[in-house]
């Protein structure tokens, strides 16, 4: 009888000992999804928000690092739902510590208190209007039997005759004039899905509310130019034009003639581009440049909507 006793004893033993393993990872677990499901909020809170002032590098490092040992501990233990739940939790944490490194190089390259006007480009910055350019650059290409193939990567950013210089080389000067007036001609009337551009409204709305000046500088005409700002609902304060200079973008002249018009110093502007051209220019003028689409620049931005989180608020 003691002998049976002491099996049953041993056997109840090692149903405990097997049963806590199992209790730990479901802890382990457990803790790691709450973790994770914590950062979820202040992850969608810094990104809609363009900011993580509310966070230090101080208190990332310190979460980072008790992290990183729950998850050793979970490969020490060969713990698979533990090692799982703290991989989790490092994937949220290594999307906030993007977010913050992104928004605090933002907010260090052009500091709200700073910025004393905003320059805006038109097309595909302030204005969505590729698919007009680009049929009209296409309907261009067939008329003057030019490859469009060599017209693509050129034809954004700069004034028609500048674009029309570098696609065709073997034209005259009274040629290329003719065929820049074509290449306008084909957008004037061209205006249907014309709309404002991801974040213009938002980045309007801020402008208003804080009375900060600001500016469109434009490659296109004035002809053009109204009728695209017309058709997305958009009053500039003042408009700066390829009729206004005497050398398009990247000639830095139209960003310079801006700031003068608005009263702004050109070192505290905040010039907001899409294309290579016209972020030379905004350099060249000596104002800070922020980039649209992944163009290099002083401050990489997604869209208006981290502009307007840039500005000083109301």
């Amino acid at each position: 009888m003691k002998r049976a006793h002491s099996m049953l004893i041993y056997s109840r033993g090692e149903e405990i000992r097997g049963a806590v393993p199992e209790l730990t990872t479901m802890i382990g677990l457990a803790a790691g999804v709450l973790t994770t499901s914590c950062w979820a909020p202040q992850i969608v809170r810094s990104y809609r928000t363009r900011s993580t002032g509310d966070i230090s590098w101080a208190y990332v490092g310190a979460l980072g690092a008790g992290v990183v040992l729950w998850l050793s501990y979970g490969t020490i233990t060969g713990d698979v739902a533990l090692i799982a739940a703290n991989i989790a939790t490092v994937l949220a944490l290594g999307s906030l510590i993007f977010l913050k490194g992104r928004y605090d190089r933002q907010h260090a390259a052009n500091p709200p208190g700073r910025i004393g006007a905003v320059l805006l480009d038109m097309d595909g910055t302030l204005v969505d209007s590729d698919a007009a350019v680009e049929r009209a650059w296409r309907e261009w290409a067939r008329e003057f039997d030019v490859d469009h193939a060599t017209i693509e990567p050129v034809m954004h950013g700069s004034p028609s005759d500048t674009t029309i210089r570098l696609v065709a080389p073997a034209m005259t000067t009274t040629e290329v004039e003719v065929a820049a007036r074509r290449q306008l001609e084909l957008q004037y009337d061209d205006v249907g899905d014309i709309v404002l551009a991801r974040g213009g409204r938002q980045l309007l709305q801020r402008l208003a509310a804080t009375g900060l000046p600001w500016a469109v500088v434009t490659s296109a005409d004035c002809r053009l130019a109204r009728a695209r700002l017309d058709a997305a609902g958009v009053r500039p304060p003042v408009l700066v034009t390829v009729d206004d200079v005497s050398a398009g973008k990247p000639d830095p002249e139209g960003f310079l003639l801006a700031a003068r018009r608005l009263g702004v110093p050109i070192d505290r502007c905040l010039v907001v581009e899409d294309s290579a051209p016209g972020a030379e220019a905004g350099r060249r003028a000596g104002a800070v440049v922020a980039g649209l689409r992944g163009l290099p620049a002083d401050v990489p931005v997604d869209d208006l909507a981290e502009v307007a989180a840039l500005l000083p608020a109301a």
